[in-house]
């Protein structure tokens, strides 16, 4: 990312990132978010956050609405949106008041204007520390395998050491190296 005011999106990582901080901004205790790689990319992001009614999910899309404090306009989606159609992909959100909102990205990872993978593991991590997080499942498919990250298994197991630099390091290494053996990157 960089410091001039807006979010400039490298990689595939930073986008789930910014997408999924809008679940987090709404109040969303649960957050899942599922990739699946099969001859596209398939990416699931939803949430039980407050949703939005259908006037506000027109205007969602449009990079001059955004409900944040912190930026005058609203990327994510309008970003997202534009990603898959640049990679012949589709877009699609799903949203209901006060019930959550589903978005589903099909991107041709295959295509030219198509973003590296990025650092997933550190997105998962960071996420996953949030405070106001509850519930955060990540899963990476591929064929017949599958990589699954649940919070509440992870925190049962490491407990307050899961906010240790030492721990986000280990961690964000051993997501990626596990999305790695999915995708056969070595």
């Amino acid at each position: 990312m960089h410091s001039l005011g807006i979010s400039i999106m490298d990689d595939l990582a930073l986008y789930l990132l910014d997408l999924i901080q809008n679940s987090i901004a709404v109040k969303s205790p649960i957050i899942e978010c599922s990739i699946t790689e099969g001859d596209m990319m398939s990416i699931i992001i939803k949430d039980n956050g407050i949703g939005m009614t259908k006037e506000t999910l027109e205007k969602a899309i449009s990079p001059f609405y955004t409900t944040r404090s912190t930026r005058k306009i609203g990327l994510g989606l309008p970003y997202i949106k534009m990603l898959a159609e640049q990679t012949e992909g589709q877009f699609e959100i799903h949203s209901e008041y006060q019930v959550g909102t589903e978005l589903k990205i099909i991107l041709n990872y295959h295509h030219l204007d198509m973003p590296p993978i990025g650092n997933l593991g550190e997105m998962v991590y960071l996420v996953s520390t949030h405070q106001d997080i509850q519930e955060f499942i990540f899963t990476y498919k591929k064929s017949d395998q599958e990589y699954e990250f649940v919070l509440s298994e992870v925190k049962e197991i490491l407990g307050p050491t899961i906010n240790q630099y030492s721990m986000m390091v280990a961690l964000s290494n051993m997501i990626n190296k596990e999305i790695e053996n999915i995708r056969g990157v070595s």
